[in-house]
């Protein structure tokens, strides 16, 4: 028997549910297409294009995309594909956090990926060109699985090793840092273990280096070794700096060493070197021929600029910076093996005894002046350079039940899954740093 509506009434209630139907079937498209769409703020979408000062086709044009997209992506009513996500961010010279709900230090997988600009399949095609990928059989889907926390098919995918070159490929597809996409891994698969990222390959002295060593004359091997200390000492001086939580000075002002002031020394003295190259015997100004024979081989770079001294006057100034191929020629005549830095993804030691002084606090949480520049690196919502996201270890907010009152740091899930992952190499790798006290609960 055909369907008859039994009346005009009864029709309209039937479009109704038909409309309602459509309605929420469309908000669970927008929802799970891409896995972000309902991350991405139509406002801010918006008032970002306004700020560049971009109508809706010139945004359309320059994101390859219609204008009836931008408009729709606007209204929220259309999710932004992965490619156009990231297309966006360029455009837009902006970060994910401008146009999301979402915080540094709080990415996912999936975030990731969506801000490098790629598809699930664009990111399996690159990983299977690299040859850590052999035998892992990566796939679009194997891709997918990782980041919406799923077991991924697959014997060789179920170690910690075999995860840890995967997570080491797509640092390196996104162009971002490892510790960034082991911080992303973590959130995902808090389940799971800990990635084990392949250890760095140790570098071995450079034959080419100790050739070019052995072509200096011996004047030129003392300059260059006294400028070599004398940048060494001014990258602990940095060190020690960074690890009382002062402010850090761009690398191109501390690494100009000042060589030479073109004055009596009776009146402005020796600088550093000039102590240095005394020391060992050599008595000039230091701005002749040697300085010069080490800038032409491409060991150090000479700046000469003035200098205003007090009854003197500008006074002509000779600075010097190592290179990176001087300080590796230095380095492997002299036997000096560069300082030790922590394993990949872990924490200086300064950052680390923040994130146990937060963890010791507990429920309490420690107050909000944290000095220095440690929140840049660690709390939610920050970023060290601008650019990449922090590592989201800590957060400043108020202490749960409050409503009012002063803002403290707390730890995150993330900061307590570093913790619980990472804390006895901490114990064997930072020994000073006491952590008895948080041992129990984090081991």
């Amino acid at each position: 028997m055909p369907f008859e509506w039994a009346s005009t009434g009864e029709a309209s209630s039937w479009l109704h549910v038909l409309r309602v139907w459509t309605v929420v079937a469309t908000a669970g498209r927008l929802r799970f297409a891409g896995g972000m769409a309902q991350s991405l703020t139509p406002r801010a979408l918006e008032q970002q294009r306004g700020f560049r000062g971009m109508s809706v086709q010139e945004l359309a044009k320059a994101t390859g995309v219609s204008p009836g997209s931008v408009r729709r992506w606007e209204a929220g009513t259309q999710a932004v594909s992965d490619r156009a996500f990231g297309r966006l961010l360029k455009v837009l010279r902006c970060d994910a956090q401008d146009l999301t709900a979402g915080e540094r230090g709080t990415e996912t997988l999936q975030d990731l990926r969506r801000r490098a600009g790629m598809s699930a399949a664009e990111v399996a095609s690159l990983l299977r060109r690299k040859r850590a990928s052999q035998g892992l059989h990566i796939s679009a889907e194997k891709v997918r699985d990782l980041e919406r926390g799923r077991p991924v098919s697959g014997r060789d995918w179920l170690s910690p090793e075999t995860q840890g070159q995967v997570a080491r490929m797509l640092a390196q597809v996104y162009g971002i840092p490892d510790r960034v996409v082991i911080d992303a891994w973590r959130r995902t698969r808090p389940n799971d273990p800990a990635p084990a990222l392949p250890a760095r390959q140790p570098r071995n002295t450079s034959e080419t280096a100790m050739t070019t060593w052995r072509e200096l004359n011996e004047r030129q091997r003392s300059y260059l070794t006294c400028i070599f200390h004398q940048d060494q000492d001014a990258e602990e001086e940095q060190r020690q700096n960074r690890y009382a939580g002062e402010a850090q000075r761009p690398a191109a002002a501390w690494r100009r060493l000042t060589l030479a002031l073109s004055a009596p020394a009776d009146l402005v003295g020796f600088t550093r070197i000039q102590e240095r190259l005394r020391e060992a015997g050599i008595h000039d100004p230091g701005t002749g021929s040697s300085v010069s024979a080490l800038d032409r081989r491409g060991l150090i770079t000479v700046y000469r600029d003035r200098l205003y001294v007090e009854g003197l006057g500008d006074v002509p100034r000779t600075r010097v910076e190592m290179t990176r191929r001087g300080r590796a020629v230095a380095r492997a005549a002299l036997g000096v093996t560069p300082a030790p830095t922590p394993p990949a993804a872990l924490l200086s030691p300064w950052l680390w005894k923040i994130v146990v002084r937060v963890a010791r606090a507990g429920a309490q949480g420690v107050d909000g002046s944290l000095a220095g520049r440690g929140p840049h690196y660690l709390a939610v919502g920050q970023s060290p350079d601008g650019r990449t996201p922090s590592r989201g270890f800590i957060v400043l907010r108020l202490p749960d039940g409050a409503d009012h009152g002063p803002y403290r740091w707390f730890l995150t899930d993330s900061g307590r899954r570093h913790i619980a992952d990472h804390i006895d190499t901490y114990r064997s790798l930072y020994p000073s740093v006491e952590v008895g006290s948080i041992t129990a609960e984090f081991a």
